[in-house]
């Protein structure tokens, strides 16, 4: 685990901890919380050397960014709930430009 990761850590913890308080309801939290992994996407994908760590750190942050969406819809159960956290992590792949690292050397 490199510093990339312990930031990335602790951004999403932190938005965590502000969104409680403030009381977001899940449609703001849903755009908080997609525009935050898609901020620290780029950095999950290129900045992490060890690829089990970037694939680690995007499927976490497509978790994140899911989980406010998937309550607002009230999607319940593993069928519904992964098409959703897929799409999630497509489309961070995508914005990380997951496609320009590359993953055979690690780096």
């Amino acid at each position: 685990m490199n510093k990339y990761s312990v930031l990335i850590a602790a951004i999403v913890f932190l938005t965590l901890l502000l969104a409680v308080p403030i009381g977001l309801k899940y449609s703001q939290a849903s755009l908080l919380f997609g525009f935050v992994a898609l901020v620290l996407a780029p950095i999950a994908i290129h900045k992490t050397p060890s690829v089990n760590w970037a694939l680690g750190l995007l499927m976490g942050l497509a978790i994140f960014a899911s989980f406010p969406f998937k309550k607002l819809f009230q999607l319940d159960g593993f069928v519904q709930e992964a098409p959703v956290t897929l799409a999630y992590a497509g489309i961070l792949w995508l914005i990380g430009m997951g496609w320009k690292r590359s993953w055979k050397q690690g780096k």
